[in-house]
């Protein structure tokens, strides 16, 4: 195969794990902070490798930009995400469910510290812990809901991926 088809089938495969994520944005769009999309993240890197979802999470936040508008929970997307697959490489030798389940959780857990720091640099340190504080409630519900989740389709879609050939 060709450079050129290589870097075709790249394209198309990051558009289509980029797919995946914003399919798995909508289906639970409606209940506040329960989402699959870390526990998506965690499972593709592990499958598909750091640099492939760096692509990946770039292209899904310019679609939720795009779909949702720019805002500061938008921009926060940029960092959040690639920060998530950065923990996923620094733990890639971890194997057991309950492991990844617990890095889902405490990732839902600082989430919102993590997307306080926009607010830090648009409206100063103030205004950054007050809204984070406000939001842990929120966080709680996303730490217990990553975990579940982590715990309970991390093998199956685990298993799915890997019987799946990777097409690049």
């Amino acid at each position: 195969m060709t450079d050129t088809g290589r870097a075709i089938r790249r394209i198309v495969f990051i558009a289509f794990l980029t797919a995946i994520l914003e399919t798995a944005k909508f289906a639970l769009n409606a209940i506040a902070n329960v989402e699959l999309i870390t526990l998506l993240i965690i499972i593709f890197t592990r499958r598909f490798g750091t640099r492939m979802m760096l692509a990946v999470c770039l292209v899904f936040t310019m679609l939720e930009c795009m779909w949702w508008g720019i805002s500061i929970w938008t921009v926060t997307y940029f960092y959040v995400w690639p920060i998530l697959v950065l923990l996923v490489y620094v733990f890639r030798k971890m194997t057991a469910a309950l492991s990844w389940a617990i890095l889902s959780g405490a990732y839902g857990l600082v989430f919102g510290a993590l997307c306080s720091f926009t607010t830090l640099v648009i409206a100063g340190f103030s205004a950054a812990v007050s809204w984070w504080i406000a939001g842990i409630p929120y966080d709680l519900v996303h730490c217990v809901s990553n975990f579940i989740i982590c715990l309970l389709l991390f093998r199956p879609l685990t298993a799915a991926l890997d019987r799946m050939p990777i097409p690049l």
